[in-house]
């Protein structure tokens, strides 16, 4: 080999090294790493948790997302939360979804610890867990629960409870870093983000784009309200909608319905009743019928949709089943791309229908 020719070689070798070194660098490293949560908790595991009580349904999906289903001992709220659908449109990574937890607590192999702000310290620790999961919104008035059970050497992880997209790849982030398995949480948001920006990318391309909106609870007996963050809203206003009625001090606010919509106008609106049940075929006929409401163009020109309980989980619940309810708003806003035309009650039985598009 002459000397050219071996030049050559070593400069190809160095460059591939090169690449490699590159490539392992910007690979996630997956090994437990110390991270702060959302409540200030410096958390680093050095054992596998093998109890875990898990106090939101978001953070059972997600703990079950990294493969520990089967260390849950014990949820918060009714076995109904655990009613999703399995999967999850536009992704390619194994959803691992808890279901069977709503059966498991019928036949007490998960005990229920009360509900999502009505549990005890005492009820967790009951069930001898090693690890509890939180949210941030069960703890910013008071603090007690999680300090009582730490006090008996039990690590607690609090998830970020704010409901906009990027919360939820935050939390998969932190819980990768915490378990170990940061490339399974890089694949998890990619394939979220992918998702998301599919959606967006339709959603820019309708008629509302630009519009004015609103996302509004209808829940009696506790009364309309707004939310200041959701995937509604992000979504909206990532393709530039203008949240007609935002809010903009604590998590939400209550409403006098006919006044703030008669008065902000929006070009449409997305409800939900949080669950409630409601006929929605009445409370439409009501809003027709009264005087304010009635007269305002998007209720007057059908440019609402009501959410039942399935498709109010999936745009409601911050994990990644948000993929499904941002597929949703997708169908809702562009029927000529997506090919779907959703009706303005939107049921738990057929909204599925509504979202496949995002796999086609």
């Amino acid at each position: 080999m002459d000397k050219k020719t071996m030049s050559i070689v070593a400069v190809v070798v160095v460059a591939v090294v090169a690449i490699a070194a590159v490539a392992i660098l910007m690979t996630p490293q997956d090994q437990k790493e110390g991270v702060t949560d959302y409540m200030g908790n410096k958390i680093l595991l050095t054992e596998e948790p093998t109890r875990v009580v898990s106090t939101t349904a978001v953070g059972s999906e997600m703990i079950s997302n990294f493969g520990y289903r089967d260390t849950i001992v014990g949820v918060t709220s009714s076995s109904a939360v655990y009613d999703v659908i399995d999967y999850i449109v536009g992704v390619d990574f194994d959803v691992n979804y808890p279901e069977g937890i709503a059966q498991e607590m019928k036949d007490g192999t998960i005990q229920r610890v009360g509900s999502y702000n009505g549990f005890t310290a005492e009820q967790v620790l009951a069930l001898n867990p090693d690890l509890v999961i939180m949210e941030k919104a069960q703890l910013e008035t008071d603090k007690s629960k999680m300090t009582q059970i730490q006090s008996f050497g039990v690590v607690v992880i609090v998830l970020n409870s704010d409901y906009g997209f990027q919360d939820c790849l935050d939390n998969y982030t932190m819980l990768g870093i915490i378990f170990g398995n940061q490339s399974l949480a890089k694949t998890i948001t990619t394939d979220l983000q992918n998702a998301y920006n599919k959606v967006k990318k339709v959603a820019e391309d309708s008629d509302f784009a630009g519009k004015k909106f609103a996302y509004i609870c209808t829940c009696p007996p506790y009364g309309d309200y707004i939310y200041k963050n959701a995937l509604v809203i992000n979504l909206l206003t990532d393709i530039g909608c203008v949240n007609a009625m935002p809010v903009t001090e604590g998590s939400y606010v209550t409403i006098q319905l006919q006044e703030q919509v008669a008065q902000s106008n929006p070009d449409f609106i997305i409800f939900d009743d949080m669950g409630q049940n409601l006929n929605w075929t009445e409370v439409i006929a009501g809003w027709k019928a009264d005087p304010v409401l009635g007269s305002v163009d998007c209720i007057k020109n059908d440019k609402f949709w009501c959410m039942e309980y399935k498709p109010f989980q999936a745009i409601g619940y911050n994990s990644a089943h948000l993929i499904n309810g941002a597929a949703l708003l997708g169908a809702i806003l562009n029927p000529e791309d997506t090919g779907v035309t959703v009706p303005n009650i939107v049921t738990s039985e057929k909204w599925e229908q509504y979202i496949k598009w995002l796999d086609d």
